[in-house]
């Protein structure tokens, strides 16, 4: 892993779409993951001013309290409570916070390809996550796969943390059992999803 390869990856994609002034502030909602944990590291090295936010939702017990207490002390996060509800009401929780400032997830191409797989088959809709949401949340990371996150973790040294929970959720089906068996049709399906998408491709 080139670790500034991908950083300057990361820095085209946030010019070509104007996501963050040029060292500008930005407030990273992180999950201790390798995905937020990535952008919170690889924004800071490109010279923006980072801070970070961590909701606690409480929902798994001690592996929660863990989650905040890294993100507390291992990347500086603020750290907020926001409990219950179902996920899409979880997810407007988190973009709650800090909504007075600049504000970037760490949401990746994979989680492009698992979102329009999930509402292709649940509502119809071919439809992606935005780069820029209509509140100005951003998403620095939509050019760089999960995979790659997770290797530039490893080659800067950066301790992350594992949501347990994640096969146990829709997106999580898509992840262990839907894509592996796309791969077996055609290798490239992923980037072919994500083209076609960027294609303005309507089925």
């Amino acid at each position: 892993m080139d670790a500034g390869a991908l950083r300057a990856r990361i820095e085209e994609h946030v010019r070509r779409h104007d996501l963050i002034p040029a060292g500008g502030a930005v407030v990273c909602l992180v999950s201790g993951g390798p995905d937020s944990t990535c952008l919170w590291h690889a924004l800071g090295a490109l010279g923006y001013r980072v801070s970070a936010l961590h909701v606690n939702h409480k929902l798994r017990g001690p592996e929660s309290e863990e989650d905040a207490r890294f993100c507390r002390e291992v990347l500086g996060a603020e750290v907020v409570e926001a409990s219950g509800g179902t996920e899409a009401e979880l997810r407007e929780a988190r973009y709650s916070f800090a909504t007075d400032r600049l504000r970037a997830t760490g949401h990746t191409a994979s989680d492009q390809v698992e979102t329009v797989l999930y509402r292709l088959v649940s509502s119809g809709v071919t439809s992606g996550i935005h780069v820029k949401r209509a509140d100005g949340v951003v998403r620095p990371l939509l050019s760089v796969w999960r995979e790659e996150t997770e290797a530039y973790c490893r080659a800067e040294g950066l301790a992350f943390r594992v949501d347990t929970t994640n096969p146990d959720t829709a997106r999580g089906l898509i992840r262990e059992r839907v894509i592996p068996a796309l791969r077996q049709l055609h290798p490239a399906a992923e980037a072919n999803i994500i083209r076609a998408l960027d294609a303005a491709t309507r089925l």
